[in-house]
């Protein structure tokens, strides 16, 4: 992985952002705490949901794919939900009196 400062301020401009994200940006943005991913860890593949920032450190940090992650823990909303969900947005009401 290249580190910025030794790109040409040029080449920040036209770098792709990268999809890899820390441990501690990965859990604010799913608004879990670290044990609640250690619980979830053998959902995981390395190499597609996470890597080390550098393979060949055993202790190296995990980077994440957070749109990955974020697939794999994500619940469908049961379909009464769902049903709910929509008749309120529609502004359709069921109740009766």
């Amino acid at each position: 992985m290249e580190c910025r400062h030794e790109q040409s301020p040029d080449q920040w401009l036209t770098s792709e952002p990268t999809p890899w994200f820390s441990t501690a940006e990965l859990l604010e943005y799913l608004g879990i705490s670290k044990n609640e991913l250690i619980k979830q860890f053998d959902l995981f593949t390395e190499g597609l949901h996470y890597k080390k920032e550098n393979p060949k450190d055993p202790k190296s940090k995990r980077l994440w794919r957070i749109d990955l992650v974020d697939e794999v823990l994500c619940l469908p909303v049961p379909a009464l939900e769902k049903e709910a969900m929509l008749n309120a947005i529609n502004n359709v009401i069921t109740c009766k009196k």
